[in-house]
């Protein structure tokens, strides 16, 4: 039987996480799926497997943090890693208590979001 690389998949406005990413996933095999909209993320998690979501919080935000409950109710075991630029302590308290996997401030840096997505993959992989 064939191990299929896990894939990723990146929900972003833009695409400055994609770009950044996109090296490292490259390195080590894994599939990127690059998503715009939490329409195309919905529409994607229901027809393919992906094995860690990493979401910009204006899209978490976009339909008042209800996107990650719905992404639960498809995926319940995703791991879910919500990115934002501002650490907001009351953002990120109304965020975790959705049940998400990491909450990654950019600012802190690159190394530690791949970090985190690593570990991910390794818990969905099982």
């Amino acid at each position: 039987m064939v191990q299929k690389c896990p894939t990723l998949m990146i929900a972003e406005p833009g695409s400055g996480l994609a770009t950044a990413l996109h090296p490292w996933a490259a390195e080590k095999g894994y599939e990127m799926k690059v998503v715009d909209n939490i329409k195309d993320a919905l529409m994607t998690l229901q027809t393919e497997k992906i094995h860690v979501l990493v979401m910009d919080v204006c899209m978490a935000q976009a339909m008042a943090y209800e996107a990650i409950a719905i992404i639960k109710g498809l995926c319940r075991h995703l791991p879910i890693i919500i990115t934002t630029e501002e650490n907001n302590a009351e953002q990120e308290s109304t965020i975790r208590q959705k049940g998400i996997f990491y909450y990654h401030v950019t600012s802190f840096g690159m190394e530690e979001l791949i970090m985190a997505i690593s570990n991910a993959l390794a818990r969905s992989m099982i």
